[in-house]
């Protein structure tokens, strides 16, 4: 979903979920959620580094070692994941690119632009970790791409 955030917030949005999907307060290594989830260890771990920051997980050291949430996942939407990894400047920026787009110097797109901004933003205010880690867990058709759970 370049559109709205790149593949650090994609990460994120994958790890977070796993972790939701396992048992409550479950430590999971890295290296098993880059596993199941197809992502490269050495970025992920920059990215849980992020969610750690943001406290949304705990990174517990030495053997068994991993991470876990430490807020619930009804609790964490994707608006704040993305703030987690610095990825709302794309709600700032000119829709086509003009360095100078502002309330009082609009380009073409500004209002429309706002609206639909609006929108976005509302809706990934909505959307919880919780629900994606349902929808992981028990009824994730694969024609949606999303893997079940073990």
């Amino acid at each position: 979903m370049a559109l709205l955030y790149g593949k650090p917030t994609e990460y994120a949005i994958r790890a977070l979920t796993y972790l939701a999907a396992r048992p409550e307060r479950e430590i999971v290594s890295v290296q098993e959620i880059a596993k199941v989830e197809e992502i490269s260890s050495h970025h992920l771990s920059k990215v849980m580094n992020h969610l750690a920051r943001g406290k949304m997980v705990q990174p517990l050291r030495g053997p068994g070692g991993g991470y876990k949430l430490i807020r619930k996942p009804e609790n964490i939407t994707l608006w704040e994941v993305m703030a987690c990894l610095g990825a709302r400047d794309v709600f700032d920026e000119c829709a086509i690119g003009w360095a100078s787009c502002s309330d009082k110097n609009p380009c073409p797109l500004h209002d429309r632009w706002l609206g639909l901004r609006g929108e976005i933003q509302r809706y990934l205010e909505s959307v919880r970790i919780s629900d994606l880690a349902a929808v992981a867990t028990h009824k994730a058709p694969k024609s949606m791409g999303i893997k079940v759970l073990p």
